[in-house]
């Protein structure tokens, strides 16, 4: 649903009965918090949290040749996916630059479900029409519109997901893989994975059957956490987003992507790198990044981390001084360039 060019969740209203505050970002009015950001963010570390990542794109890609279509956007990893496999890939610019991230998975022998970042549906959409040669048997349906993406993560993701969803998934589900399975009836797709360094799923479902989903984790004492506690763990995770770190102009190896993403390696000349500040200040994203006195980058990301007590960041940085360690000063405020991810759940 749109509102003057606003686009607003499917559950829209179901997320306000659940007290949430709504923020605008990326073109979508998304529930930024339910009232306790810290406690939010502190579920999803030490337990699990759910939360509506519905503002993802989401294409359907089937036909004979949807491989070879996928391929020509998305390269090899896409075309090698056996099926209940998942991927994640990059649609790239005639430049290089990285149009779009996608997670790839194949649902059966030749259906291909694509997951993009918010707002780079179009973009990608036409990237794949595109690409279409003639004879190609392909066809591509936008299920944006029509489904919800339901995230859960958490070192408690798979207990809580056999426990509340469905008993068979955590077994039948290694990482990076995807199966379909039944709620309460009704058919839906479940993926292994999570960008926020913790075990999760997401659950593409119908938007009844997401209402009726996240009320059961919510009445199970599982929680929703907003957008807010998910940027926190993306940034400490030091994964990128496509608003705001890559949507200036970024190549795969300047993002450090290449080898996750099964494309060659290459030597860069400048970086996206983790920061972690002194305090809590957060300086205004797009702000110059020096080094003795010399801009050297700029911060493209940056929120408060509670569990490092500091704010952290990603920030694009030359090449020779992205290595952890080095001292750099982003609007007054002093950062050291961190490995990432900054956070790493101890083993026992």
């Amino acid at each position: 649903m749109t509102e003057a060019g606003i686009n607003r969740l499917a559950l829209h209203s179901v997320h306000e009965a659940f007290g949430a505050t709504f923020a605008l970002e990326r073109g979508w009015r998304l529930p930024k918090t339910y009232g306790d950001s810290e406690d939010e963010y502190a579920r999803l570390r030490s337990k699990a949290a759910a939360f509506d990542r519905s503002d993802r794109t989401r294409l359907l890609v089937s036909g004979t040749d949807a491989a070879l279509l996928l391929e020509a956007v998305f390269g090899e990893v896409a075309r090698e996916l056996d099926e209940g496999q998942s991927v994640r890939a990059a649609a790239l610019s005639k430049s290089g630059n990285i149009t779009d991230l996608s997670l790839i998975a194949r649902m059966g022998g030749i259906a291909y479900v694509v997951i993009g970042e918010p707002g780079r549906g179009a973009t990608t959409l036409a990237q794949l029409e595109d690409a279409i040669e003639e004879g190609y048997d392909v066809e591509i349906q936008d299920r944006t519109t029509t489904t919800c993406l339901i995230g859960l993560a958490g070192p408690a993701a798979a207990e809580v997901t056999g426990q509340h969803i469905n008993n068979a998934l955590p077994p039948r589900l290694p990482s990076m893989h995807a199966a379909p399975f039944e709620f309460h009836g009704y058919r839906a797709l479940a993926i292994r994975t999570s960008g926020l360094g913790e075990d999760g799923f997401e659950l593409m479902v119908a938007p009844p059957v997401a209402e009726h989903l996240l009320g059961l984790l919510e009445e199970a004492g599982v929680g929703l956490a907003g957008t807010a506690a998910q940027e926190i763990a993306r940034i400490e995770a030091g994964v990128p987003a496509f608003t705001p770190d890559l949507e200036t102009g970024i190549t795969p190896a300047e993002a450090g992507l290449s080898q996750a993403l099964g494309l060659p390696v290459e030597e860069p000349t400048r970086v996206l790198t983790s920061l972690l500040f002194e305090g809590m200040h957060i300086p205004p994203l797009g702000t110059p990044a020096l080094a003795e006195g010399q801009v050297i980058g700029e911060l493209r990301s940056c929120a408060r981390s509670f569990t490092l007590d500091a704010a952290a960041g990603l920030a694009i940085l030359s090449q020779d001084q992205s290595h952890p360690g080095t001292e750099i000063w982003v609007g007054g405020e002093r950062a050291l360039v961190a490995q990432k991810p900054l956070y790493r759940r101890r083993k026992t």
